[in-house]
């Protein structure tokens, strides 16, 4: 494409060119509403409780009792309002669009007063032509936004609906908002189980005026598709062209992919043809061989290339281009008969992947702070930074920033993208049905050429609700199931299918697949573990045994809440006794139905709290709850990783994907995340980058007390090294094994190794931990490392407590920080070396103030002395860094 494309920008200057023309309307406007007695200067892009607060006429919402306090502001009308300068080139072209990006929710907007439009839906793009309502000079732009609480209950008390469309409301421990499955706007916006209530308003994207006389590319959709006989690929580029109004288009598409050394492109001249629409649909295709381009792999796999392909459009009179980046990989889902059910896993470029991740909430609760660069970023390279290869960006939240799923490209983060549908029945009327039509077909075409996107699910976890009656509609099943097909299948599936025909898709998470849609769409079972993905939470049973979990094909969702840091709570309340089990502002907090006692038993199950009169009782209680959590989802994430390639006798197995929910927070509270708000890892994810690590060494106890211990490989190929498996049983208070065991290991990137079996009561009699295995495995436990024939660690060290702790009379260790160094000139590197006498358990550093991450943390500490790598988020002095950082560990002298 030539050079000479013409887009500009102005705000409020004069600048004439004959070629396209866009006009930032972004910056300051004005807002009105209840409670402000004048028009209030604001930010667009912005949302009513960020710009309230900006301006300091909302306290902050995320502090003590705000989501309560600030109920009102949801179920408020709001306007905002712009003058902005149009010059007399601008209104010279055939069309004037005015454009938003994303309304929140819904929006009635006046150009001079006059209605040119409404929206009703936050998830797609609103493009109006209002050039007839323009005028040279000053003109008044008013986007006046009824509140979507309000429209929410009038739409679920319509007398015309057949039937309630349930839930009508969320669990009331939730302290949400009712009808949130009536409107299409992020379902989080009324409550969650891990969030708070904040009904958003407002213009949470870009808005611009956009001039033109021949059509604008509105999307460009590129998807390269492997030739099964060759190494071919053809990149199939879809441009769909806005003429802004219907009438003929005409002019010349031109493609170019840039290869780096050279480009290949393709050209076609569209004809004009009567009785067109406004928009257009333009398909070319490139052919590519194999020899020219890199494959895309997944984090762990391989590099991530990406290749640019601009689309040019010709017209009469004016250009215009788009640019989007394609990654050359296959990525198929898997469903192969077995002898029980089927196999569902990931194939990227002809090699199955063990698919290790999280499930992604919101960036922000509230939309337009979801867009923040730096936020996003963060989250993303931490995803990355504990060897995860996808995340699923979960139904009841957002469809993510451009910038997400471009970071996800570019740090291969798989992406198992649902549409925005969770947790409820919703309506299936034609209004409703051409709603979400236009939300699907935007998304689709925005997100379609991002190589990270691995597949597309139609919604979270309604199928399972629909078929165990969650929600009380067994007595009319066949209306709802006839809602559900309408929804997911006739509409969503059939979409999917015409724009981005080669991408997987499942109707819901978790379903059982092809075996789904053998069933008429609702299996008799959802989660069935032969079949599909499966969630899976249980908050009563032992959840630091094996015992306790499923062997599925694929686990989509499992999990267990804990606490943020003290540091971190500190940001919501002034008060440590706030965040006792019982108290007010934790219940309040506390969104999922009895989690706080829950809490409480699972801690108690494997640990001891202090008595609730303990002066540090709550400082105890926030640091257990976050070794639980770690292991739990470390016992049942090993568990899922040990059945990789493997099946049962009763042909349970061949597990090819761990996803535990969640990966962050919306707010400083109890949850299941492993980031808290404030950015702060827990120690559940310092965990995730051992227990993801690509290889791994880990143990399990059967029911027969018999110990398997498996070797587990992500990669492409083995290592040309000898590699060998050391297993050490350890007494309580001693540094030195009282045995070290080798064995060979053979690893198999495909299947999950057994390197050995040990009968657990004799092994450790063997060593003297006891005769008698019940006091034997209070005494002891196992310690495992492999290790490369020079004798050097390959993996993080792994260990098997053979009792629960709470049984284990652990003694008292000495645990020191000996030293800090800083490593850099910067001052953001530092090495942190921590001792101990005994073995000392979960030991966790906490630099309080000073944010940032260590290379590990939460660790068994074995060894006398070890050096810990601390990264600084902004720049400090190791002075200062003694200063805060704290050292514990489970037999602290402070919890006894």
């Amino acid at each position: 494409m030539a050079a000479s494309v013409c887009v500009v920008l102005f705000v409020l200057s004069a600048t004439f060119c004959s070629a396209l023309q866009r006009q930032s309307l972004t910056g300051e406007w004005t807002l009105e509403g209840p409670g402000l007695e004048a028009p209030l200067s604001v930010t667009v892009p912005g949302g009513i409780f960020s710009n309230l607060m900006d301006r300091d006429v909302l306290d902050n919402v995320f502090f003590g009792s705000g989501d309560a306090d600030s109920v009102w502001v949801g179920e408020g009308d709001w306007t905002y309002n712009l003058t902005f300068t149009v010059v007399e080139e601008l209104l010279a072209h055939r069309v004037v669009s005015l454009v938003f990006e994303g309304l929140d929710t819904f929006a009635t907007i006046l150009i001079n007063g006059n209605e040119v439009g409404t929206s009703e839906n936050m998830f797609v793009r609103y493009t109006y032509n209002i050039k007839d309502q323009l005028q040279v000079g000053e003109n008044e732009l008013s986007v006046q936004f009824t509140s979507a609480v309000t429209r929410a209950a009038e739409l679920a008390e319509d007398p015309n609906n057949p039937y309630v469309i349930p839930p009508e409301c969320p669990d009331p421990s939730y302290n949400g908002i009712c009808h949130a499955n009536r409107v299409r706007k992020m379902q989080a916006s009324f409550s969650w189980d891990w969030g708070p209530a904040f009904a958003s308003t407002g213009i949470w994207k870009d808005v611009y005026l956009e001039g033109f006389d021949n059509a604008v590319i509105d999307y460009v959709v590129a998807t390269p598709v492997k030739d099964a006989d060759s190494d071919t690929w053809t990149v199939f580029i879809t441009t769909y062209l806005d003429g802004g109004e219907p009438g003929p288009i005409a002019g010349t598409i031109t493609t170019t992919l840039d290869l780096g050394d050279d480009s290949e492109s393709v050209s076609m001249y569209v004809e004009p043809t009567p009785n067109q629409d406004f928009e257009v649909s333009i398909g070319l295709s490139l052919n590519i061989t194999g020899d020219r381009v890199e494959l895309w792999w997944p984090n762990g796999y391989g590099a991530q290339p990406l290749y640019n392909l601009t689309v040019g459009f010709v017209g009469e009179t004016e250009e215009d281009e788009k640019t989007v980046r394609v990654g050359f990989r296959t990525i198929e889902v898997v469903q192969d008969e077995l002898e029980q059910g089927l196999s569902f896993y990931f194939k990227v470029n002809d090699h199955p992947i063990f698919a290790k991740g999280s499930n992604e909430i919101p960036v922000n609760i509230l939309p337009e702070k979801g867009l923040d660069q730096a936020s996003i970023k963060f989250l993303m390279q931490s995803a990355r930074d504990v060897h995860m290869n996808m995340l699923r960006v979960w139904g009841g939240g957002v469809y993510e920033s451009d910038y997400f799923y471009d970071l996800a490209d570019e740090y291969g983060l798989i992406i198992w993208q649902d549409f925005m549908f969770a947790c409820a029945m919703y309506p299936a009327d034609d209004a409703f049905l051409s709603n979400v039509g236009g939300e699907v077909r935007h998304q689709l075409k925005r997100l379609g050429s991002h190589p990270s996107i691995a597949l597309w699910s139609g919604n979270n976890e309604n199928e399972g609700a629909l078929r165990d009656n969650w929600y009380g509609t067994s007595d009319n099943f066949d209306a709802f199931k006839q809602d559900y097909i309408k929804l997911y299948v006739d509409l969503i599936q059939s979409e999917v299918a015409q724009i981005l025909p080669n991408v997987n898709f499942v109707t819901s998470s978790p379903s059982n697949g092809l075996e789904t849609d053998q069933e008429d769409h609702v299996a008799q079972w959802p989660g069935n573990p032969l079949y599909g993905d499966v969630h899976f939470y249980d908050y009563q049973s032992d959840s630091w045994n094996v015992g306790t979990f499923p062997i599925p094909r694929f686990s989509s969702e499992y999990g267990y809440q804990s606490m943020p840091c003290i540091e971190s709570w500190y940001t919501a309340t002034e008060s440590l006794d706030d965040l006792r089990p019982d108290s007010d502002f934790l219940n309040a907090r506390q969104h999922h139905p009895d989690g706080n006692q829950q809490n409480v038993d699972l801690i108690n199950l494997q640990l001891q709290l202090p008595d609730s009169s303990h002066e540090n009782y709550v400082k105890a209680f926030v640091y257990f709850s976050q070794i639980l959590q770690a292991q739990a989802i470390k016992t049942q994430t090993e568990h899922y990783r040990s059945f990789k390639g493997r099946l049962t006798d009763d042909g349970h197995g061949n597990t090819m994907g761990a996803l535990y929910w969640q990966l962050n927070d919306v707010w400083v509270a109890p949850t299941w995340s492993g980031i808290d708000f404030t950015g702060r890892w827990k120690m559940l994810h310092y965990q995730a980058r051992e227990f993801f690590n690509p290889m791994l060494i880990t143990g399990r106890l059967t029911n027969d007390d018999v110990l398997e211990i498996y070797a587990i490989l992500d990669a492409l190929e083995v290592p040309d090294f000898t590699i060998k498996a050391l297993m050490h049983i350890y007494v309580w208070d001693s540094l030195e094994p009282l045995v070290a065991i080798e064995y060979p290991v053979t690893l198999d990137p495909l299947t999950a190794v057994l390197v050995t079996t040990v009968d657990a009561p004799t092994a450790l009699a063997s060593v003297g931990c006891g005769d008698n295995y019940e006091e034997a495995k209070k005494n002891c436990f196992f310690h495992f490392h492999l290790l490369d024939e020079n004798n050097n660690h390959l993996v993080p060290f792994n260990h098997l407590f053979p009792e629960k702790l709470r049984n284990v009379a652990l003694p008292s260790a000495n645990v020191q920080i000996e030293s800090i160094t800083a490593t850099d000139e910067e001052g953001y590197e530092f090495d942190v070396v921590v001792t101990t006498d005994v073995v000392a358990l979960f030991v966790w550093l906490d630099s309080h103030r000073i944010m940032g991450t260590f290379s590990a943390n939460g660790f068994l500490h074995v060894l006398p002395s070890r050096t810990v790598h601390f990264t600084a988020n902004e720049a400090t002095t190791v002075e200062a860094l003694t200063a805060e950082l704290t050292v514990t560990h489970l037999r602290d002298p402070a919890y006894l």
